[in-house]
């Protein structure tokens, strides 16, 4: 039992849980590619204890490896945990951690799901339950909708095969579903009598001044929504000015921000030759014949061109040349297959009947001034959605940051304090605009603005740059060279955010389940905290091996910021899991979002276990810092590039490129910089 209870033995956990959540979730993704749900996937890797390999070799599956690391917790209380009161909050901790594990694998086994169904067509019609199993609906099941022990979530109407509507509901069986509550609460009780004791006796001791000033997460409030109004047509096409409020799909929006998104949906832009995208909608709406001749519809595939029979240099064609293909886009739209030229005349299809909705006045009508004051649609903040785009905040809070980095780098070789000076001003010229960025978005979207991968990103390098902000100001003895990094890593979040990400219209209304909670926000704000200090962690790694550094200031940074970015990864995804439960009745289900957020905290308590164990040397731990960066956009930005999952509003397909461009950088980085290290302690 006592060879249980290694740091060995932990660490071997650690990597098997690495590899088998790295596996799941491409598991995920060939079972839906073969279109099979992703929950066959799911019960083989996550909910059973075995892996059966060929069918005869069997692997730990999840289950069997949260029993393993149960034992291994167990025994490590026992025989390895240090007693005395500086140690109690890593007590609380590891009884945390095993009443998941324990409560995890009980919960497994005896929780059970219900499927329900309600005819509409009945009045007072009550549910009925039935097991998952029994499609058929042949044995109904008992269930109390009132007692603790069980939980209903409306999952919405279909037509049911008897030709009727149904209403269908999903109810959980779950006894023990308070036990990742009570995980979340021992752990953060234990990781805050970890924090005060240790400050409080290396305040004693006079260390370093970075590990006291790591702060604690400051918790917003949700904003009330405010996006939908009554409205009447008018047919005034000619009075379309930017702010003009119009009715998209029962949301009240500023005639700009519509343009933007439509063009930005045909042409992958917000201009047209130095046109404004609310220009060129007014040229469809008054000038039909001239705007058909726009070549705005943007060709993605070659071999869509070579089917149409359209010139094969050109990228961008217009109306008036796929106007006569419709039938032949419709016909390859209906197709039912995954081929990429399909979906790309799906998209062009798409884009054709956006156009001419557009032309024929029906995909918006105007919003009279008469409905828009008897309305909840608050018009200053029409104005000032427009007025965010006109200022572009993004791009001048990019070209900031990279002053800021290319100043930086300048300095290495002047060594100028006014250099400095000027950089840091940058620095914090891009937290202020950042800030108004924010400032703005919430006012006018009535919600904190952290609802979309593009927001949560800008979010990240601005807590990126107000870390190096507050150490131009409060630190005395503060690392110049470490500005480098931050401030290019900063300029690339904000570059990939502004190019990449940016959609056309950059307010468009969010779905219901993502502004259903307070939680929402509070998760999406702690677990970017939890990614920057990871990124800021990596960075820092990076320069301890460029300069060689060990027992150093840097050196204490690097391990304090991954432990800050460990801890709020770890409680931004509890309160994650949180929400989960309110939005869709469940606390976790290893949807390949969530695994990656599992992976970040797995690789940072595999550094943290091998720096514990002393098994890694200093250099060693520096090295593995150095991939907490690749380890974070992998799983914050690869999973959304595989489409799967529940997690929809994050995904993306445009930044594969960049993402593969940025491993590969920094892949060659680290071993240069390890390369470079050797040599100097060979010499």
């Amino acid at each position: 039992m006592k060879k249980l209870s290694s740091l060995k033995f932990t660490v071997v956990l650690l990597i098997a849980f690495l590899l088998l959540t790295f596996w799941g979730v491409l598991a995920q993704v060939n079972a839906e590619s073969a279109g099979l749900p992703a929950s066959v996937a799911v019960d083989r890797f996550f909910g059973s204890y075995f892996i059966w390999i060929l069918g005869v070799i069997p692997l730990p599956a999840f289950k069997g490896l949260a029993v393993l690391a149960a034992v291994n917790v167990l025994a490590s209380l026992m025989f390895r945990m240090p007693r005395g009161l500086k140690n109690v909050g890593l007590w609380v901790i590891h009884i945390a951690l095993l009443v998941l594990l324990v409560g995890g694998v009980v919960e497994s086994e005896i929780k059970r799901e219900y499927n329900g169904y309600r005819d509409v067509s009945i009045a007072n019609a009550t549910v009925s339950y039935f097991a998952v199993d029994d499609s058929l609906r042949v044995t109904p099941v008992e269930v109390d909708e009132n007692e603790y022990v069980y939980s209903v979530h409306y999952h919405g109407r279909v037509d049911d095969v008897m030709g009727t509507s149904v209403d269908l509901y999903k109810a959980t069986y779950d006894p023990l579903r308070f036990v990742p509550y009570a995980f979340m609460v021992l752990f953060l009780l234990g990781a805050f009598i970890h924090y005060v004791v240790k400050i409080r006796c290396k305040q004693k001791a006079q260390t370093s001044s970075v590990v006291k000033a790591l702060p604690f997460v400051l918790m917003l409030a949700a904003l009330p929504v405010d996006s939908h109004a009554s409205a009447r047509p008018i047919p005034i096409w000619e009075a379309l000015h930017s702010d003009t409020p119009v009715l998209v799909e029962s949301s009240v929006r500023p005639f700009d921000s519509f343009a933007r998104g439509f063009l930005d949906n045909l042409s992958g832009r917000v201009k047209y030759k130095k046109i404004a995208a609310a220009d060129v909608v007014r040229h469809i709406l008054v000038s039909p014949e001239s705007a058909r001749h726009y070549e705005i519809f943007k060709v993605l595939r070659n071999e869509v061109l070579v089917i149409l029979h359209l010139p094969q240099e050109k990228r961008y064609v217009s109306y008036a040349e796929l106007a006569p293909l419709k039938d032949v886009l419709k016909l390859y739209a209906s197709r039912n297959d995954d081929l990429a030229a399909t979906a790309e005349m799906r998209r062009l299809y798409s884009n054709l009947l956006l156009y001419e909705s557009v032309a024929d006045h029906s995909a918006f009508s105007i919003v009279t001034k008469y409905s828009l004051t008897h309305s909840d649609v608050n018009p200053h903040r029409l104005k000032a959605e427009v007025l965010y785009h006109w200022l572009n905040l993004a791009l001048f809070a990019f070209v900031a940051a990279m002053l800021a980095g290319l100043l930086a780098s300048l300095n290495v070789a002047f060594r100028s304090l006014k250099l400095d000076t000027v950089a840091n001003v940058f620095c914090i010229v891009t937290a202020v605009i950042l800030t108004a960025l924010f400032a703005m978005r919430s006012y006018v979207a009535a919600r904190p603005p952290m609802s979309s991968l593009y927001e949560v990103v800008m979010l990240v390098a601005l807590l990126l740059m107000c870390f190096e902000s507050g150490a131009f100001v409060f630190c005395k003895r503060r690392s110049y060279t470490l500005m480098i990094p931050i401030t290019l890593m900063a300029a690339a979040l904000l570059f990939f955010a502004k190019f990449i990400l940016e959609p056309g219209d950059t307010f468009q209304p969010i779905s219901a389940v993502l502004n259903s909670s307070v939680f929402l926000t509070v998760h999406v704000f702690t677990i970017a905290l939890g990614f920057a200090g990871m990124i800021l962690s990596g960075v820092v790694a990076h320069l301890v091996l460029y300069r060689g550094a060990k027992a150093t200031p840097l050196y204490t940074l690097m391990y304090a910021s991954l432990v800050f970015g460990a801890v709020f990864t770890v409680l931004g995804t509890l309160l994650g899991g949180v929400w989960a439960d309110f939005a869709w009745g469940r606390f976790w289900g290893f949807d390949p979002k969530e695994c990656g957020a599992l992976f970040v905290i797995l690789w940072a308590m595999l550094a943290l276990h091998l720096r514990a164990g002393k098994l890694v040397s200093l250099r060693g731990f520096a090295i593995i810092n150095c991939f907490n960066v690749i380890v974070t956009f992998l799983c914050w930005f690869g999973v959304n590039l595989l489409g799967v999952g529940l997690h929809s509003y994050g995904f993306q397909s445009n930044s594969v490129i960049w993402l593969v461009a940025f491993i590969v950088v920094d892949l060659i980085m680290i071993a240069l910089l390890t390369y470079r290290l050797r040599r100097i302690f060979a010499y």
